[in-house]
């Protein structure tokens, strides 16, 4: 959900750390090299897309204060960085709703998903207290399947 996504055919959209000072940036760079050793079903190489990754963001004390874990989650600490990807985004039919996390790098990530997705509007939608829940746009967004015959529920 934060590394990468295919955009379509052949063409993957990649988490790209620029500095090589943040740990990330082995991350981003390790992908690239797989990405660029590796085909599609029909043998084609990929296009892969960079996208920038905002921050780094880490979390505010405010945001910490009086957030208590729960047994096997991850504690919520001031100072903590949080995983924060514009991968994370929603692919709808006809438009594309994307996590704004970083006011310095909101703007060119919804300028290189429009490039990437021409046929879609690009809609940027404030993602920092759905990240700081562990997810983001596209983690909120996964299915759920309807239980069927058999199975509890309305299966309906």
């Amino acid at each position: 959900d934060n590394l990468a996504a295919f955009a379509r055919p052949g063409v993957v959209l990649l988490t790209w750390v620029e500095d090589p000072d943040d740990p990330q940036h082995a991350v981003s760079v390790d992908a690239l090299a797989r990405l660029e050793a590796a085909t599609d079903a029909q043998g084609r190489p990929f296009e892969v897309v960079k996208l920038p990754a905002p921050g780094p963001l880490t979390i505010e004390a405010d945001e910490a204060a009086g957030v208590e874990a729960a047994a096997g989650t991850q504690p919520r600490r001031a100072g903590d960085r949080m995983a924060g990807s514009y991968v994370n985004f929603y692919l709808g039919n006809s438009r594309i709703v994307y996590p704004l996390l970083d006011p310095a790098r909101d703007e060119e990530a919804g300028q290189i998903l429009a490039a990437t997705f021409p046929e879609r509007e690009v809609v940027g939608v404030p993602a920092r207290e759905i990240l700081l829940g562990g997810g983001n746009i596209h983690c909120i967004t996964q299915q759920v399947p309807r239980r069927g015959p058999g199975g509890s529920g309305s299966g309906g």
